[in-house]
C-alpha cells in the first residue's frame, strides 16, 4: 500500500495543477488530477461524483459505503480531506513535474503542498474499500482552489454528508493541529484630487496622505503583537502587501490603494476587525484625510478543535497504533480547508506528510517516509472508524 501511495504521488506530481489564483478564471486546472483520482477510484468500485465549484473546475469526492450497521453509525462516519491545486511554478530551479526521487525525497511542485496527502489518502481509502466489515461510511474528497480562495470546501459544506469527523491533508509534519489562524483581506483607498504635475499646489496628493496611513498601519501592526496571545497560535498579525497609486510620474496622484492581510485568531470577526483598524487609523491620522474602507475580500475563518474531541483522540490512537508515539499538538499561523468543515460543524484535525518549510518553495520536496507513515495513520484511523 505504500509502495502504490508513492507512485500515486509521483503520477499526481507529474500532472500539472497550477492555481490562477483569481476568480472565475474558467481554467479547468484541477481537471488532470480530479480525472486520475476518478480513475484510481473507480477501478477499485468505489461510488465518486464531481462536484463543479467553478466553471471547468470540480471537487471529487467518494463514499466508501457501510456494509452493516444502523442509522446513527451510518451518519457518523470519517472524511479524510485535501486539496488538488497547487501554487504557481515560476522560478522553480527543479523541473515542477518531473517527480525526481533523490536522497529519500520526491521532489516537484505540490509534492509537499498537498499531493502527498492526496496520495497517501487514496491508497488508504482504496485499500478499505475491499475490506468486507465496515460499520461507518469513509468519505474521500478531493478540492479545488485551497491557495487561492477556498471556494472548493465552501461548495463542498453546501451539502451534508454522513461524517462528523474530519481529518485534512497539509504539511504537518504529521501533528496534529487543532487550531489555526484565519484572515481577512481588505482594501484601503485613499483618495486626493489629481492635478498637473508643474503645478502641484493644484491637487492633492494622495500618495502623500497613504503615507501617513501606512505608518498608522505599522503602529496597528505593533499593537496587535500586545494584545492577548492563543496558547498555540500567538498573537493576531497584521501585514500590508501591497500598494499601488498615482497613474504617471507628471500627474498629481488622486488614488492610493492598500492591500491588508489580518490573521484572526480563534474568536475574532473579520468585520470587527475592519472595524477596529479603520478606528485605529482615525485615531491617528485625524479626519482630514479621505479614506474609505471596503468590506474583505477574503474573510475566513481560524480552526479551534478541541483538544478533547473525539477525532483529536481518534487520530492520537492511530498515532500511537501504526507509528509507535502520540501525535504531537500543534497550531498553524497559516489557513486550511478545515475551518470550513468545522463551521459545518464537523470536528477537524489537520494532519498530513511534508513540513510546512518545504512548501512553495523553489525545489519543494516530501520526505519518502513521511509519505509511508501517513499512508499508516490514515489506515489506521479508517479502521478505527469504520470498525
Amino acid at each position: 500500500m505504500t509502495a502504490n501511495a508513492i507512485q500515486i504521488l509521483r503520477d499526481l506530481i507529474a500532472i500539472p495543477s497550477v492555481n490562477p489564483m483569481r476568480s472565475e478564471s474558467g481554467e479547468a486546472v484541477e481537471r488532470g488530477v480530479a480525472d486520475y483520482i476518478e480513475s484510481a477510484l473507480r477501478r477499485a468500485s468505489i461510488d465518486c461524483e464531481r462536484q463543479e465549484v467553478i466553471k471547468g473546475r470540480e471537487n471529487v469526492i467518494a463514499i466508501v459505503h457501510p456494509s452493516s450497521g444502523g442509522s446513527e453509525s451510518q451518519q457518523n462516519g470519517l472524511m479524510l480531506n485535501s486539496h488538488m491545486d497547487t501554487v504557481p511554478v515560476a522560478n522553480m530551479t527543479i523541473d515542477p513535474f518531473d517527480p525526481v526521487m533523490r536522497d529519500g525525497r520526491i521532489y516537484g511542485r505540490g509534492s509537499c503542498d498537498a499531493k502527498g496527502s492526496i496520495a497517501a489518502m487514496l491508497a488508504s481509502i482504496i485499500a478499505h474499500a475491499n475490506r468486507p466489515v465496515r460499520s461507518r461510511p469513509i468519505v474521500f474528497a478531493a478540492m479545488v482552489d485551497e491557495e487561492f480562495s477556498f471556494a472548493g470546501s465552501w461548495k463542498l459544506i453546501e451539502r451534508n454528508w454522513p461524517v462528523s469527523a474530519a481529518v485534512v491533508g497539509e504539511p504537518t509534519r504529521l501533528a496534529s493541529v487543532i487550531a489555526h489562524k484565519g484572515v481577512a483581506r481588505w482594501r484601503i483607498k485613499v483618495r486626493g484630487v489629481s492635478a498637473h504635475a508643474a503645478v502641484p499646489h493644484l491637487g492633492h496628493n494622495a500618495i502623500y496622505d497613504g503615507a501617513r496611513v501606512a505608518l498608522a498601519l505599522e503602529a496597528y501592526a505593533a499593537e496587535l503583537a500586545k494584545r492577548p496571545a492563543h496558547q498555540l497560535l500567538g498573537y493576531p498579525t497584521l501585514n500590508v502587501g501591497r500598494v499601488a497609486g498615482g497613474q504617471a510620474v507628471n500627474m498629481v496622484p488622486d488614488i492610493c490603494e492598500f492591500e491588508i492581510d489580518r490573521r484572526l485568531l480563534p474568536g475574532e470577526d473579520g468585520n470587527e476587525v475592519i472595524r477596529d483598524c479603520q478606528d485605529w487609523i482615525r485615531n491617528q491620522i485625524g479626519e482630514d484625510i479621505s479614506l474609505i474602507v471596503e468590506d474583505a475580500f477574503l474573510d475566513d475563518p481560524p480552526l479551534d478543535t478541541p483538544r478533547d474531541a473525539m477525532i483529536v483522540k481518534a487520530v492520537d490512537q492511530a498515532h500511537l497504533a501504526a507509528l509507535g508515539r502520540p501525535s504531537s499538538i500543534e497550531g498553524a499561523h497559516y489557513g486550511t480547508d478545515g475551518s470550513k468543515l468545522a463551521r459545518a460543524g464537523i470536528e477537524t484535525v489537520v494532519c498530513g506528510p511534508g513540513d510546512i518549510a518545504q512548501a512553495h518553495i523553489k525545489a519543494e520536496f516530501v520526505e519518502i517516509d513521511q509519505v509511508e507513515q501517513a499512508v499508516r495513520l490514515y489506515d489506521n484511523l479508517i479502521m478505527h472508524f469504520a470498525n
